[in-house]
C-alpha cells in the first residue's frame, strides 16, 4: 500500500524535496498573481487623496476579473497538475517495507497464534493484561 510522507520529509531524497518546495513555491505565487489586480486597487485607494465617487469610479473602471479563456485553461490545468504530481514516483521508507505476521505477533507478545487468528477475524476482542502492562490473554467472548 503507498502512504503519501507527510511527517517524514527529512527520509525523502535531496532532489524531491528541492523538486516539492519548488512546485509549492510556484503554486504560491501563481496564487499570489491572482490576487494582483485586488491589490493594485487596494494599494491606489489607501495611497489617493480623491473623493469616495472617484475613486468608485476608479474601482469600476480599471479592475478585470480572469478571462473566460485563462478560467477555463485554469480549471482544466489544475486538476491534470494535481494528478499528474499524486502519480509521480513516491520515496518509500524503511518501515513501509517491513510486514509482520499474526505468528510474529503472538510470539511477541507471548500468546496462541490460534487465539490471536480468532480475535483478529471476530468483531469483539478483550485484552488481558498483567501488572505491567503486558498481555496476558485474548477473549473473542462476551463474558459475564
Amino acid at each position: 500500500m503507498e502512504t503519501l510522507i507527510i511527517n517524514k520529509r527529512r527520509e525523502l531524497p535531496r532532489i524531491k524535496r528541492i523538486m516539492w518546495d519548488s512546485v509549492t513555491i510556484l503554486l504560491w505565487l501563481g496564487f499570489i498573481y491572482l490576487w494582483k489586480p485586488v491589490f493594485h486597487v487596494f494599494y491606489r485607494i489607501i495611497t489617493s487623496e480623491v473623493p469616495a465617487d472617484e475613486i468608485s469610479d476608479w474601482i469600476f473602471e480599471n479592475i478585470h476579473s480572469v478571462t473566460f479563456e485563462n478560467a477555463i485553461y485554469t480549471l482544466i490545468a489544475t486538476p491534470v497538475v494535481l494528478f499528474v504530481l499524486s502519480r509521480l514516483n513516491r520515496h518509500q521508507t524503511s518501515s513501509e517495507h517491513l510486514m509482520y505476521e499474526s505468528s510474529d505477533y503472538a510470539n511477541y507478545f507471548h500468546i496462541n497464534d490460534t487465539e490471536l487468528q480468532q480475535c483478529v477475524n471476530s468483531q469483539l476482542v478483550t485484552v488481558y493484561h498483567d501488572a505491567h502492562g503486558h498481555i496476558i490473554r485474548l477473549s473473542n467472548q462476551i463474558e459475564k
